[in-house]
């Protein structure tokens, strides 16, 4: 059987020497239990098998480690420190050039992004414009007998405007009359109860004066209505009603 070498802890500053694990364990417990941290000075992993906040602590604790080593531990002492030393600034470099691969991708991945957002743009165009001009030739053809539109026929697919109601489509939100506009307010519910109580000059201004960031929005419904029946709405008008479908 082979020799058992000796056992070696760093506690409080000291280094103490125990012939068996066993031995060493005991030690530790106890040292844990009265409050005390312990760390074993054993031959350093290779960097690339130890976290780096492993080996920095490693480090850290050897460092402190008082300088009145017993004789016969000074020589194994400036192995483990030696060994440590090594793999921290190993274990830097590699974090660091990880971490520089990680930014080189990020930006790799966002300049894909840019393409390929470009890209779908480009061909969204292309596919609008298509459409468009199909629209524009299917709408000359007129209705069938019954009184449906007709439709281009190839060998394998037909394409028909496939209907669908109007859309609201709001081009200047400032030039929409106020008629169809709504306006959303907070205001404290006490000033609410005397609003609902009476309307008064005095009360007047006081809810231009409380009423903070009000929010205004376009009533869609009111105008679609309306444009629907003919009427000419500033800054608004209807859009869609057909698109492109291919079987």
């Amino acid at each position: 059987m082979g020799t058992t070498l000796p056992v070696v802890v760093a506690s409080e500053g000291k280094v103490f020497q125990f012939p068996t694990p066993e031995n060493a364990s005991s030690f530790e417990l106890e040292a844990r239990q009265a409050g005390s941290e312990t760390m074993r000075l054993e031959p350093a992993l290779p960097a690339a098998a130890r976290p780096l906040y492993d080996l920095e602590s490693h480090l850290a604790c050897l460092l402190d480690v008082d300088e009145q080593l017993p004789e016969d531990l000074e020589r194994e002492y400036e192995l483990e420190l030696q060994a440590t030393l090594a793999a921290v600034v190993e274990k830097r470099d590699r974090v660091g050039q990880f971490r520089q691969h990680l930014k080189a991708q990020v930006a790799l991945a966002h300049e894909e992004k840019m393409r390929l957002d470009a890209r779908e743009a480009f061909y969204q165009r292309a596919l609008d414009r298509m459409d468009s001009y199909i629209t524009r030739i299917i709408e000359t053809l007129g209705y069938d007998a019954k009184g449906k539109r007709k439709k281009l026929e190839g060998k394998t697919l037909t394409i028909g405007l496939h209907g669908c109601d109007k859309s609201t489509l709001i081009t200047d939100e400032q030039a929409v009359p106020a008629k169809y506009k709504r306006v959303t307010v907070t205001l404290p519910a006490e000033t609410w109860e005397e609003l609902c109580d009476s309307v008064s000059f005095e009360l007047r201004d006081k809810l231009l004066d409380e009423v903070k960031s009000p929010k205004v929005e376009v009533s869609l419904s009111a105008v679609k209505t309306d444009l629907k029946d003919g009427a000419d709405i500033p800054g608004a008008k209807l859009t869609g009603g057909t698109y492109v479908e291919v079987k």
